[in-house]
């Protein structure tokens, strides 16, 4: 019997960042060339879980949550980082002009957490760094 090798959605979900701030035109060119689809999520989708917003799934109806942060955040699902792609993609984001102060990676774990738990582990973690961007 084979393994079965469950592969990441190519995704790019985009919080507070959009057509109106500079770089997100070169942003897009750059995940198109990487193969991901690049999706705006709003806060009405706070509370879906990340997996399912990088399949294109849509949030479960319910109470809106607070916005848990006003910065800029760019969660990437289907590039790894030991194969440097991770890396060269967000490298070539940055030498576009688009400042992102939140970023992370889908992992195993992080795929089952609403975008509100992930967005406030972000934060912590900005804040514990000194908001370095």
């Amino acid at each position: 019997m084979k393994a079965h090798i469950q592969k990441e959605p190519r995704c790019v979900l985009l919080w507070n960042f959009g057509p109106l701030n500079a770089g997100y035109d070169h942003l897009v060119r750059t995940a198109s060339s990487f193969g991901l689809k690049v999706r705006s999520v709003r806060p009405a989708e706070l509370s879906a879980r990340v997996g399912d917003l990088c399949t294109g799934r849509h949030a479960p109806d319910g109470a809106p949550l607070p916005s848990p942060t006003d910065h800029a955040a760019m969660i990437i699902s289907g590039l790894r980082h030991d194969d440097g792609s991770l890396g060269h993609f967000v490298d070539e984001v940055r030498r576009g002009g688009a400042a992102i102060a939140l970023r992370a990676m889908v992992t195993p774990t992080s795929r089952d957490w609403t975008l509100d738990a992930l967005l406030r582990e972000l934060c912590e973690e900005h804040a514990t760094v000194g908001g370095q961007s």
